[in-house]
């Protein structure tokens, strides 16, 4: 048994008893918590897709987006699945060829699967720019999170977000200089994220005039 667990039956059962009932009722019931863990998935309570983000950022997000908002993201999956619900169109790249081709069966008319090799400052980077589109909301939740950052403004329309997961990690703080100077804002959502135990941020970039109307 862990040593926490073996702890808290030894010297306060009351808290285990707590700690046990959380997979039947409370926060983490809620939201799928125990769902996503078991299944290894990001899903919520009824086992629908949704980001591989902090539960702070879902229910921020999901009442935001509309059928008006074109999405770009870096990593498909079941993100893809959730914004496609919410967005009118959500062009998709990845770099893993089998995690694509795994995923390259979501044919809803409203997404577009990119496939690019993962070189650091490379083509990845500038996925969205080599569309040749304008998007509202780009989610940064791939590799070369910093050049891709960097690379996807020049993608933004004059309203458009930028979105960046795991932004708690230090290497990614040359991003948050990038953002300031360029007269960004900063709001982040921290906590959970489905099936995962640490600590999380996903940062939201953004400026006044927003499509999300913060």
């Amino acid at each position: 048994m862990d040593n926490n667990i073996s702890r808290l039956t030894l010297f306060n059962p009351s808290k285990l008893r707590t700690l046990l009932s959380l997979g039947f009722k409370g926060y983490l019931a809620d939201v799928g918590w125990f769902k996503a863990r078991e299944t290894k998935s990001a899903v919520d309570e009824h086992g629908e897709p949704i980001p591989w983000v902090t539960y702070s950022f879902i229910d921020f997000i999901k009442d935001r987006i509309g059928k008006q908002h074109d999405i770009f993201e870096f990593g498909c999956g079941n993100s893809t699945l959730f914004y496609a619900k919410h967005a009118k169109s959500v062009t998709s790249v990845e770099h893993d060829k089998a995690w694509f081709e795994r995923n390259a069966n979501i044919k809803l008319p409203n997404v577009k699967m990119i496939y690019c090799e993962l070189v650091r400052g490379g083509d990845y980077s500038k996925s969205a720019v080599t569309t040749e589109q304008k998007f509202n909301i780009i989610i940064v939740d791939g590799r070369d999170r910093v050049n891709c950052c960097k690379e996807s403004i020049l993608s933004l329309t004059e309203n458009g977000i930028i979105v960046l997961d795991n932004s708690e990690r230090p290497d990614y703080a040359e991003a948050f200089t990038f953002f300031k100077e360029k007269g960004f804002k900063h709001l982040p959502f921290t906590g959970m994220s489905p099936g995962v135990t640490t600590f999380n941020r996903t940062s939201v970039f953004y400026k006044s005039n927003n499509c999300l109307g913060i």
